[in-house]
């Protein structure tokens, strides 16, 4: 039995209407027909809220359906992917906060002598290291695949307005790096 028509003849079997279900689940009852028609299918999320509705283990719901089963790892993917991205989002964030806190606690709390321009330009040099490096990071997660001759060089932002140089392009790429040797050779005489 396909996952349509075990959505299908369970809801039947429990007397239910397809609005008392949709209304459980938090979904339109339009959406739920077009699950019961094997036209669309829920996320992971609505799957399991479904088998505690139906008292359907997962894998009676999803195990004989292909076209389910293929929808389940396509979400979990996506949600492997999105974790990936947070925990970059989080630690960018993180790194951002301490290069410009500690200065800000020297400042406070210690010596003004060791807020000389090398350490400035080495925290400095970091983060923008960082930056670069994490947002190259990011975008390889967030559009993944092979560098490409016919990857365009330069593509919309991830998070922001405007576009950026496409590290997929090869001529992007070699865009990256050589922006990256230019800020090391730049920062290297501020630093020692």
């Amino acid at each position: 039995m396909v996952f349509s028509e075990i959505i299908s003849s369970k809801r039947r079997e429990l007397g239910m209407t397809q609005d008392q279900v949709a209304e459980l689940l938090y979904v339109s009852r339009q959406a739920l027909s077009n699950w019961e028609k094997g036209k669309n299918y829920p996320d992971l999320d609505t799957l399991v809220e479904l088998s505690k509705i139906y008292d359907l283990s997962l894998d009676v719901l999803i195990k004989g359906d292909k076209k389910v089963m293929k929808k389940v790892q396509e979400d979990s993917q996506d949600l492997r992917k999105q974790k990936k991205l947070r925990v970059l989002d989080i630690s960018l964030a993180a790194v951002i906060v301490i290069l410009i806190l500690v200065p800000v606690l020297l400042n406070f709390f210690g010596d003004r002598n060791i807020l000389n321009g090398h350490l400035m330009s080495g925290l400095m040099s970091i983060l923008i290291m960082y930056i670069m490096i994490a947002s190259l990071w990011h975008y390889h997660l967030a559009y993944p695949g092979p560098i490409s001759k016919q990857a365009p060089i330069l593509i919309p932002k991830s998070f922001g307005i405007g576009l950026t140089i496409n590290p997929q392009s090869p001529i992007g790429l070699a865009i990256w790096i050589i922006l990256l040797v230019i800020i090391v050779i730049a920062f290297m005489p501020m630093i020692f």
